[in-house]
């Protein structure tokens, strides 16, 4: 395979003043170093008020006109409002493709309460892009493997997981995000905000991190602000699943214990 750089926006995001966090991200991209060859923002970075998909989208391509022209950009997630519903959507920009992709929240969280007002999304792209696949999990999406699982099957190697998660989960997000990694020998990139906080008051700070294929590494970047860089060798992926074949046997039908 190859070795590709991810960029992973740590923000320190102001809960409902879009503006000026549009400013401040936008210093961020335009300060990307130009070797970038995909950057991931987290969830809800532009604040806690709904917006519409225009308005989103149309902050997102004039973002995207600060970044290299050779890199995929993953948004974040938002909360949007489409006609009576709102969606948690994010926006996948491609400099092959002249429209975004978009990406959902397909299981809105129940301890934050947002299955009161959220509509559970469908849209679990995998877009290709300098030759490998990479794919969305937003938030606690990365608590289901089927849709995990799901993303690998179709040839993701990469996982982004941009969430809005407070200091305490933390040390379970990581695990997780370690078992999903291994599980689907794949790479999974989890991109939080930092110093704000929580819907119940828990103070959110940082700890974006990586998890490897191998189940060995975690690189994990602290609770400042800022642009955090990683170097992603593919070749690790081949090599894992010569030892974990655990995608093909499901590509294999192999027989499974049936529900209950």
């Amino acid at each position: 395979m190859k070795k590709i750089k991810l960029a992973m926006v740590q923000f320190l995001r102001q809960s409902n003043d879009w503006k000026t966090n549009f400013s401040q991200m936008a210093q961020y991209l335009k300060n990307l170093t130009p070797e970038v060859d995909i950057v991931a923002l987290p969830e809800g970075w532009l604040g806690t008020q709904p917006m519409s998909p225009e308005q989103y989208e149309e902050i997102m391509q004039e973002l995207f006109t600060l970044v290299s022209r050779k890199c995929l950009m993953a948004s974040g997630a938002q909360y949007l409002k489409v006609g009576q519903e709102i969606y948690c959507r994010g926006l996948l920009l491609s400099p092959d493709r002249s429209a975004p992709i978009p990406v959902e929240k397909l299981f809105p969280s129940q301890a934050v309460g947002e299955r009161s007002f959220v509509t559970p999304g469908t849209a679990l792209p995998v877009v290709q892009h300098q030759g490998i696949h990479v794919g969305v999990a937003v938030c606690v999406d990365l608590f289901y493997p089927e849709v995990v699982r799901n993303l690998a099957l179709r040839g993701a190697v990469l996982v982004l997981n941009p969430v809005n998660i407070p200091e305490p989960r933390i040390p379970l997000w990581q695990q997780l995000s370690m078992t999903r990694a291994c599980e689907n020998t794949i790479f999974v990139a989890m991109v939080n905000n930092t110093g704000t906080r929580y819907p119940d008051g828990r103070n959110i700070q940082g700890d974006s991190f990586v998890a490897y294929p191998d189940g060995y590494k975690l690189r994990s970047f602290g609770p400042e602000a800022g642009v955090y860089y990683v170097d992603l060798d593919l070749d690790l992926i081949t090599k894992v699943r010569k030892r974990w074949p655990y995608l093909e046997d499901m590509r294999q039908g192999r027989p499974v214990l049936p529900l209950p």
